[in-house]
């Protein structure tokens, strides 16, 4: 090879090398660095988002007695797939009105989408049980 021959060979190879890293080739032996919060920061992260989410949820819990009558089915299916969510977080109501309003939307209701999560939210009601509402007075 002469000179000139090398050194073109030597800058394809460095294009080459260029495009490689660009296009990701390079992490094919070495992974590029984490962008973004470690992984315990993110799963505290989601975990803090979660309990705050259970706990609007809670304090929604008037609201979604009322919303297990609406007249329409996909509003009583989603209260009842609320109520589910709050006994699988161990955070559901220990109320009589709630089980009572879930036992008749499993047998009772028209659609069958809300008989369903009805019937969901007593099996995690059984499951995972209810809290008592702290005495106020």
């Amino acid at each position: 090879m002469t000179a000139s021959a090398s050194t073109r060979h030597d800058e394809s190879q460095l294009r080459l090398r260029a495009l490689a890293f660009w296009v990701g080739h390079h992490q094919a032996t070495e992974p590029a660095p984490r962008i973004g919060p470690s992984p315990e920061q993110d799963r505290a992260a989601r975990d803090a988002m979660r309990s705050r989410r259970i706990g609007e949820l809670v304090l929604m819990v008037p609201e979604l007695k009322r919303l297990a009558c609406d007249p329409r089915a996909p509003v009583r299916a989603t209260a009842a797939r609320c109520f589910a969510i709050l006994a699988t977080a161990g955070r559901a109501p220990a109320d009589r009105e709630v089980w009572r309003l879930l036992l008749g939307l499993a047998k009772y209701d028209d659609d069958a989408d809300v008989r369903s999560a009805a019937d969901t939210a007593l099996v995690a009601l059984e499951r995972h049980g209810a809290v008592a509402a702290p005495c106020r007075g």
